[in-house]
């Protein structure tokens, strides 16, 4: 449950792992007791496409053909018609998690064919005074088998564009939708599919769409948006917002909330509103289960209760957390908008639509797709595998090269590789007619090595041609991505430029380090040279440094360098070369990565575009070390930067005094060159700056000498 007590969390979650974008102007008022996003914004768009007095006189007509339709219903339906919907999900994501998996959305479509057709065991449950009313509204889904150009697909495209982030205006969303995607670019008619997209901004709501009418008439836009993790009742999302869909479709089909179309739950004036649906009480609406609620005392004002009844609050109409049923009323309201031309919804069940979009024939087999939730992993690590095939499989046949087992016949094999390298996948899928089909996806799998690099790391670039590179790979929403370049640079030659200024605001660029073997070191730290600028004083760029401790399966934020500091120079609006005024250094310290000392360590930068000017990076240094004669007295012995240029600080925690103590260089000799007395030395935290520009290329060894211990580590003076 998205509860109050779980914000912080969520927030976090948004920081780390681009869970959805919470709105700064959220209507508290029209949001579910305790969560963080409005729940539905179909009325609030409805009321607004009012205002257009074409709209309205269109809508208006169209609501009263639909009436003599339901009013037809209500008489007695000439036969018992189970209607099919052909569904399309449309995932946009950014790279984040809002990219779900095809098992949460097929978990999805199951929950609405249960609630629609009844089969709902909560349904059993309901409140005596609508015992016997939950109706069977024998609509049906499915998901299209059959993209608009007849291409054979899974029923679900996924687009990777920013605008997932973009709710305020959904046919930006669209927009990208036809633009590219992995299936068919294009349009996807609202009167063939019902279009669901899944996105991580709509606008501030869990979902919304549009009652229906000809104004939109054939348009995309005549579907449903809704929050990634309320989506079924898996993956991203949970149990209580597993039926915002349900409640989205009862829209699409021409319901409105229980308490009337003309404002938010909670108002009292809307007791003399009405949902247009005579066996639903008129109420005022909830925003939490309290099922002893009775706002309205007007209930025999629409002819079919004879008294004042409690609210149907597990109506899922309502915005209650205990919604299980829809009435006869409902059912009748909605099927009616199914049978009438209005919004193009007669055309979507018909057997030619239904042949157009392969809900009419036996799926069969068009293609063969895998997936892992990592496709780099570390020596030693379990590998989950999900088949992705499509149509109808019922056999599987893996091979796995250098992997534990080597082959598997299960859907969903566990696959664990102790060797590093890139690593082939071949799967062979069978179909239930028969048909069968292979493939192999070249290097699907990158496996590095456990234990990684031992620290001190510098890295220059100077060494690499380009990326993605033995050391370091990258990971880009869109636009060309980190790349090695050879103008600007803070040393050397070469430096890592994100063409920042092609992107797309919102677009997320990562460059992710190789493994590196902590697990020997006392202490850790990283430091490296960047420069930024913006184009104008409005840019919310953002630059993170984060660190995972368990080879990248989960990261957390280290560093965070915020729009109001990360620019190194003036706002320019063409692109630039720095020089050498223009670099700035940032150092994280050991105590950022005192619970990171272990063997597959990796960190990655993560730049957020926010309409600014290009980024540099340069001279990445991570420095561990290694006590000599250790003892829990001293912890968190460290220099850093290491490598160093002309500035070093030598960090240690002393949980004792140290009598006489002396600070010591020494060269690869083992020459002592600099001996300094620690006459400011103080138990507890010291850090001691000492120059060394005077010192050559090379080596070294840093010494902490006392009494009672002697404590050293290397560093690499360049």
């Amino acid at each position: 449950m998205k509860k109050l007590v779980s914000i912080i969390l969520i927030l976090f979650q948004v920081t780390l792992f681009s869970q959805h974008i919470i709105p700064k102007n959220i209507d508290l008022s029209n949001c579910r007791d305790g969560e963080n996003v409005e729940y539905c914004k179909t009325h609030k768009l409805m009321n607004k496409l009012k205002k257009n007095p074409e709209f309205l006189r269109q809508f208006t007509e169209s609501q009263l053909e639909l009436k003599k339709i339901e009013d037809q219903l209500a008489n007695g339906e000439p036969m018992r018609v189970i209607y099919n919907i052909p569904l399309v999900f449309h995932v946009i994501h950014n790279g984040g998690v809002e990219n779900i998996s095809s098992d949460q959305i097929r978990d999805a479509v199951a929950i609405l064919n249960r609630d629609f057709r009844l089969q709902n065991a909560d349904a059993n449950t309901v409140q005596s005074t609508f015992s016997g009313m939950p109706a069977d509204i024998e609509i049906e889904f499915q998901l299209a088998t059959k993209a608009p150009n007849g291409q054979c697909f899974s029923g679900i495209t996924r687009t990777q564009s920013p605008l997932t982030n973009s709710g305020a205006n959904g046919q930006n969303q669209v927009s990208a939708i036809i633009a590219g995607n992995d299936v068919y670019n294009g349009t996807w008619p609202g009167n063939k599919y019902l279009n669901i997209f899944v996105v991580n901004d709509a606008d501030g709501a869990a979902g919304y769409t549009t009652n229906p009418s000809n104004w939109s008439g054939t348009s995309m836009t005549n579907g449903i948006w809704v929050l990634h993790d309320y989506v079924g009742s898996i993956g991203t999302s949970d149990t209580y917002s597993s039926r915002t869909l349900t409640h989205e479709v009862g829209h699409w089909l021409n319901l409105d909330h229980l308490w009337g179309n003309n404002n938010n739950p909670g108002n009292a004036s809307s007791c003399s509103q009405d949902d247009a649906v005579d066996d639903t009480p008129r109420c005022i609406g909830v925003t939490s289960c309290n099922l002893n609620s009775n706002t309205c005392s007007n209930d025999a004002i629409d002819g079919y209760w004879t008294s004042d009844v409690i609210d149907n609050v597990e109506n899922y109409m309502e915005y209650s957390y205990c919604n299980k049923m829809f009435t006869t009323g409902q059912k009748n309201r909605m099927r009616s908008a199914l049978l009438s031309s209005v919004g193009g919804r007669n055309n979507i069940w018909t057997s030619s639509n239904l042949t157009a979009t392969g809900l009419n024939t036996t799926p069969s087999l068009c293609a063969v797709a895998i997936r892992v939730e990592r496709d780099i992993v570390c020596g030693g690590d379990d590998v989950q595998f999900f088949d992705e095939s499509y149509n109808n499989i019922t056999s599987w046949n893996w091979t796995f090269p250098n992997g534990t087992p080597s082959s598997s016949s299960v859907q969903n094999p566990m696959v664990s590789y102790s060797g590093s390298g890139s690593f082939d996948v071949t799967l062979e899928v069978t179909d239930a007619l028969g048909n069968t089909m292979t493939q192999t996806f070249p290097n699907f799998i990158s496996v590095i090595g456990n234990p990684g690099y031992p620290p001190p790391i510098y890295e220059g670039f100077e060494n690499i041609s380009s990326l993605p590179s033995n050391d370091w790979t990258i990971s880009n929403s869109e636009g060309p991505g980190f790349d090695v370049v050879t103008t600007g640079f803070a040393s050397g030659a070469q430096s890592v430029k994100l063409d920042n200024s092609q992107g797309q605001n919102g677009s997320i660029d990562e460059l992710i380090s190789n493994t590196i073997d902590l697990s020997n070191s006392g202490a850790a730290s990283i430091s490296f040279k960047y420069a930024f600028a913006k184009r104008n004083s409005g840019n919310n760029d953002y630059l993170q440094i984060l660190a995972s401790k368990d080879c990248g399966e989960s990261w957390f934020m280290r560093k965070n360098i915020s729009s109001s500091i990360i620019s190194t120079m003036a706002n320019t609006n063409s692109n630039f070369t720095p020089t050498g005024s223009d670099w700035k250094t940032i150092v994280i310290g050991p105590g950022s990565f005192s619970n990171y000392l272990v063997s597959d360590f990796r960190f990655k930068f993560k730049f957020v575009n926010g309409g600014g000017n290009d980024l540099y990076i340069d001279d990445i240094n991570l420095s561990g070390s290694v006590s000599i004669n250790q003892s829990e007295d001293v912890f968190n012995f460290s220099v850093y930067p290491n490598p160093v240029l002309d500035k070093l600080v030598v960090s240690f925690n002393s949980l004792t005094n140290l009598t006489d103590p002396f600070l010591e260089i020494m060269d690869g000799a083992g020459r002592v060159i600099n001996s300094t007395y620690l006459k400011n030395f103080s138990k507890g935290e010291n850090n001691l700056e000492i120059s060394s520009s005077n010192l050559e290329s090379g080596w070294y060894i840093v010494k902490i000498i006392s009494n009672e211990k002697s404590f050293a580590t290397k560093f690499l003076k360049l």
